[in-house]
C-alpha cells in the first residue's frame, strides 16, 4: 500500500492527534492480502484504530473478493442454514431480550446486514417488520427472504430513516468497519423511538487472547476493521451519541483460540503474509481440530463467564427524555 493510499486522519472519537502505537506488523491472515499495518491508540480517549488506514480504492481492494464471491455466499448459507448458525442468530435474539422483549410490534433495522441471515431468523421468530442496510450489493441481491422484508444499499447515514421510526437497530460485526462510529450511532439515535435499542456485537480488544495473541489474534481482521473497540471505550462511543448504555457482555467465540494460533504457528513456518500451501493446511488440520475441541471450546466457556471473551454485545437504548 503506497503512503498516499493511506489517511491518518484525528481520533474517530475525540479528535486527538496524539497516538501510541500498540501492535505493528498486523497483516491480513484470513485472506492472506498485501500490508502490514499498525494499530494506535489515542493518548486523550484511549480508542485502539488502525493507523495508517487505506481509503478509497485501496481499501475497496481489501473488500475484493472476500463476502461477496460465490464461494463466500455458499460457506455463509452453510452456516447461517445450519445449527450453529441458526443458534448463534438465537443466542443473539436472547442477548437483546435481557434488556426487553422482542415483539411484533418491533421494526428492526439491521446495518451490515449482509445476506439477511439475522432478519430472517427474527422475523421468523418474532414476526417483527425489517430493514437490511448494507453497501455490497452482491449480498443484498442474494438475501435471503428478500419479499418478506426492505433491503437498501446504503450506510445508515445515507439511509434516510425517518426520526423515532424505529425500534431496535442491530450493528453485528459491522461498526468495527465505519469510519465515523459516533456519526453512525448518533444517526441511529435519531432514528429510534424514545426507549429504543440499539444493538452493537463486535471484537473486544484487550481480551484475554487478545493480550497473548497480539498481532497473531484472529478478530483483528486488519485492514478491513478500522476500530477496535475495548468494553470501555465503546460504551463511551455511544454515550458520546447520545445513547444510555444498559447492559453489556461477552460473547462465545469458538475457534478465536485455535485461528490466532493457527496464524502464529504459520509464520513461524513460513515468514510473514505467506499463506499456506493446500497440502500444508491438510497436514496441519489433525493438530487445529484437538486445539479446537479440548482448548478453545472449553476456554470460551470459561472466558465468557470471566468476561474475557474476544467478542461483546452491548445494548444502548435512546433516552425516554
Amino acid at each position: 500500500m503506497e503512503r498516499s493510499d493511506a489517511q491518518s486522519p484525528p481520533c474517530m472519537h475525540c479528535g486527538g492527534n496524539q497516538f501510541d502505537t500498540v501492535l505493528e506488523n498486523v497483516r491480513d491472515r484470513v485472506w492472506w492480502k498485501p500490508g502490514a499495518f499498525q494499530l494506535q491508540q489515542c493518548q486523550a480517549c484511549g480508542l485502539v484504530q488502525t493507523r495508517p488506514r487505506p481509503h478509497g480504492t485501496a481499501l475497496d481492494f481489501y473488500y475484493e473478493d472476500t463476502y461477496d464471491t460465490p464461494e463466500a455466499r455458499a460457506g455463509l448459507q452453510r452456516f447461517y442454514e445450519g445449527r450453529l448458525g441458526r443458534l448463534l442468530n438465537q443466542y443473539r435474539l436472547i442477548t437483546i431480550e435481557k434488556v426487553r422483549p422482542v415483539t411484533a410490534a418491533d421494526h428492526v433495522v439491521d446495518v451490515g446486514c449482509s445476506y439477511g441471515h439475522f432478519l430472517q431468523a427474527v422475523r421468523q421468530a418474532r414476526q417483527v417488520s425489517t430493514t437490511g442496510l448494507d453497501l455490497d450489493a452482491t449480498s443484498l441481491a442474494h438475501a435471503v427472504d428478500a419479499d418478506c422484508g426492505t433491503f437498501r444499499q446504503s450506510t445508515l447515514l445515507d439511509a434516510e430513516l425517518a426520526d423515532e421510526s424505529v425500534t431496535i437497530i442491530t450493528f453485528l460485526e459491522c461498526l468495527e468497519h465505519d469510519p465515523d462510529p459516533v456519526a453512525t450511532l448518533t444517526a441511529a439515535r435519531n432514528a429510534l423511538v424514545p426507549g429504543g435499542l440499539v444493538a452493537i456485537e463486535l471484537p473486544m480488544w484487550n481480551s484475554l487472547w487478545c493480550r497473548v495473541f497480539g498481532r497473531f489474534w484472529h478478530p483483528l481482521f486488519v485492514p478491513q476493521h478500522l476500530v477496535h473497540f475495548s468494553r470501555e471505550s465503546l460504551q463511551e462511543v455511544a454515550s458520546a451519541a447520545g445513547l444510555e448504555p444498559v447492559h453489556h457482555q461477552t460473547m462465545l467465540f469458538p475457534s478465536e483460540l485455535t485461528l490466532s494460533a493457527r496464524a502464529l504457528v504459520l509464520e513461524w513456518l513460513l515468514g510473514p503474509g505467506r499463506p499456506p500451501s493446500p497440502l500444508l493446511d491438510r497436514v496441519l488440520a489433525p493438530i487445529w481440530i484437538l486445539v479446537f475441541w479440548i482448548l478453545d471450546v472449553p476456554s470460551q466457556f470459561l472466558l465468557r463467564i470471566a468476561g474475557q471473551a474476544g467478542h461483546q454485545t452491548l445494548i444502548a437504548r435512546r433516552p425516554f427524555t
